[in-house]
C-alpha cells in the first residue's frame, strides 16, 4: 500500500514548483578523515556497521571529494545479511555537489546481487540512477531532472557541515534517494541537545529533514521524523541520525557514529 501512496506522491509532487536553492559550499574536511557508524533499529536491535574514508584530491586540475564506505549486516532492500562497497565523488571547488557513486552488495558468499549507480550532469541539469538486480534479474534506468542543489545519501552529511547552525536560517534542497525518489526538502535547526558517544556526552546541532510536499502534506504521516546531529564545535562533524533507512517501506533506525 505505502508504495502506491509514494507513486501518488511523487507524481503530484511534480505539479508543484519550488524555488532553486543555493549550492552548498565547500565543507571543512580533514585529509584522511575516517571513521565508523554502528546502525540499529529504532526499536532496538543491530542492523549493519560500517567503516568510512573521506579525502580531498585534484584530478584534471578539479578539486574533489571522495567517499568510499564499507558495510556488513542487512539494509534494504535485502532481507540476508551482506556486505556493500560505495564510492562517491563529489565537486569540491567554491561548489559542493555530487558528481557519481556506485554501491556494489554482495551476499555473505560474494556474489553480487545489487549494483546501483549514480551520474550528474550538471551542465544539463540532469541525473540518472541506474540498478542492476541480479537476483531478480532486472535492470532500471530512470532520469531526473536537477538542480545545484541536489544531494544524495552518500555524502550528505559533509554538505550539511555547511549549513548555518545556530541560525533560524531554513536551508532548502533536493535528495536522490536510493529508493530511487528525488525529494524537495528542507533543513530546520531545532536547538542543541546532548548526545551520548564512545568519548562521553557532546553538545550537538540538532536538524530536522522536513519533506515539502505543499497540499499534499496530509501524507506527511508516512513520512517520520528525520534528524541529524553535529557538533557544536567546528567541523561540525555528523554523529547522529534517526529516520527512516532509505525511504518509504524500509526500517527506522538509528545510527551513530563510533569514532573519527
Amino acid at each position: 500500500m505505502l508504495k502506491y501512496i509514494t507513486a501518488i506522491v511523487i507524481i503530484l509532487m511534480s505539479f508543484e514548483i519550488f524555488s532553486q536553492a543555493e549550492p552548498f559550499k565547500v565543507p571543512p574536511i580533514i585529509p584522511n578523515e575516517k571513521g565508523s557508524i554502528v546502525t540499529e533499529y529504532k526499536d532496538g536491535g543491530a542492523r549493519w556497521k560500517a567503516d568510512w574514508e573521506a579525502d580531498i584530491y585534484v584530478e584534471n586540475g578539479e578539486t574533489k571529494f571522495k567517499l568510499v564506505f564499507n558495510a556488513k549486516g542487512v539494509t534494504s532492500p535485502f532481507t540476508f545479511e551482506s556486505t556493500w562497497r560505495s564510492v562517491a565523488i563529489w565537486k569540491a571547488e567554491n561548489e559542493f555537489y555530487p558528481l557519481e557513486s556506485e554501491t556494489t552488495i554482495k551476499n555473505l558468499s560474494g556474489n553480487v546481487v545489487m549494483i546501483d549507480k549514480k551520474k550528474f550532469n550538471h551542465k544539463k541539469n540532469t541525473a540518472v540512477f541506474e540498478r542492476e538486480d541480479f537476483q531478480l534479474d532486472t535492470y532500471k534506468r530512470t532520469h531526473y531532472d536537477i538542480t545545484s542543489d541536489t544531494l544524495i545519501v552518500e555524502g550528505i552529511v559533509y554538505a550539511l557541515r555547511t549549513l548555518p547552525f545556530s541560525t533560524d536560517t531554513k536551508v532548502k534542497a533536493k535528495i536522490l534517494s536510493n529508493e530511487p525518489e528525488l525529494y524537495n526538502v528542507e533543513f530546520h535547526q531545532r536547538g542543541i541537545e546532548k548526545i551520548k558517544t564512545t568519548d562521553g556526552e557532546v553538545d550537538c546541532y540538532k536538524v530536522e529533514v522536513v519533506p515539502k510536499l505543499g497540499v499534499l502534506g496530509v501524507f506527511k504521516v508516512f513520512f517520520p521524523k528525520t534528524y541529524f546531529w553535529f557538533t557544536v564545535d567546528a567541523p561540525h562533524r555528523w554523529i547522529r541520525y534517526e529516520g527512516l533507512e532509505n525511504g518509504i517501506g524500509t526500517p527506522e533506525v538509528i545510527m551513530n557514529v563510533t569514532n573519527y
